[in-house]
């Protein structure tokens, strides 16, 4: 292979692999390589320690780095960590956090704890605080999650590139110091969009809007009805939805469980509180489909 044509299929390679891991990493609590729990962390005068668990099903030990990040969520929900110099637009919520341990060893089938303090500041302001927990996988020490092996093209390439996957995790962390009121959120608008290809759900395009100090957690639930006779079932839900205090709205994309939602149907979309707004209903809409 002429070293023009080995750095492209490397690419290319490379490329999908990292396409692999990043989707990997979106559902890793789903496919139980890795489980962390819980998702999030929320603190205050009232509540200021907490424990995370980090459970390890694989065969091997994986041992973890403990460390504080800052990122950004974009209004679809992604986060991407901020450069260093760059100044975050939220407040760091780590200057008053506490880790112990700062590195934990997992052996397979066991779980470890982490312990988190809260520690107000005096030059707290009121207000949401928020950092990312980054469990940092430590590769000389820790079984890959998975192999891949990838091979040249042909039979007399003769060359194989093998890839040892590591994954971390980072989950955020959310301090409120003298938030007063709850925030607001309304449901903007709600958009179904048909399956575009036979055997796929349809979609639910949600926008949410948030106003005050804090932010909002929840979840989105769609409930249908075909008729008046027919009972109320649940086609969509999604947990874990955050709204942070600086961000002013979230887009979402919900599979529901139907492919097709007949004409004349109504459906009740709601986003409902989770954690310490438990039993808290943010808004809601009832519409009927055309």
């Amino acid at each position: 292979m002429r070293c023009s044509s080995l750095i492209h299929f490397l690419y290319r390679q490379l490329g999908k692999v990292m396409l692999v891991v990043t989707v990997m990493v979106a559902a890793m609590s789903a496919q139980a390589d890795v489980l962390v729990s819980p998702l999030r962390v929320y603190l205050d005068d009232d509540q200021r320690s907490t424990t995370v668990i980090m459970r390890n099903p694989g065969d091997g030990p994986r041992t973890y780095r403990l460390e504080w990040i800052e990122q950004r969520m974009s209004e679809d929900g992604v986060y991407s960590q901020y450069k260093e110099g760059e100044t975050p637009k939220h407040s760091p919520a780590s200057p008053y956090l506490r880790l112990s341990p700062r590195q934990i060893t997992v052996q397979p089938g066991t779980n470890q704890t982490v312990r988190i303090q809260y520690r107000p500041g005096k030059d707290m302001k009121p207000g949401e605080y928020r950092s990312h927990l980054l469990f940092s996988v430590v590769p000389e020490l820790s079984e890959p999650t998975s192999v891949s092996t990838i091979k040249g093209e042909g039979e007399k390439e003769g060359m194989t590139l093998k890839l040892s996957m590591q994954m971390s995790v980072a989950i955020p962390v959310v301090v409120g110091r003298q938030l007063g009121e709850p925030p607001e959120v309304n449901i903007a608008s709600v958009e179904p969009m048909p399956a575009t290809a036979p055997g796929q759900s349809a979609k639910l395009s949600v926008l949410l809007q948030r106003s005050g100090l804090a932010g909002s957690f929840g979840r989105v639930v769609v409930d249908m009805q075909l008729n008046a006779d027919s009972p109320v079932e649940r086609i969509g839900q999604a947990d874990n939805i955050s709204v942070f205090a600086d961000v002013d709205q979230r887009r979402l994309l919900l599979s529901l469980r139907d492919e097709k939602i007949p004409a004349g149907t109504w459906l009740r979309v709601a986003y409902e509180g989770m954690g310490e707004y438990a039993g808290r209903l943010w808004d809601e809409q009832v519409f009927q489909t055309r």
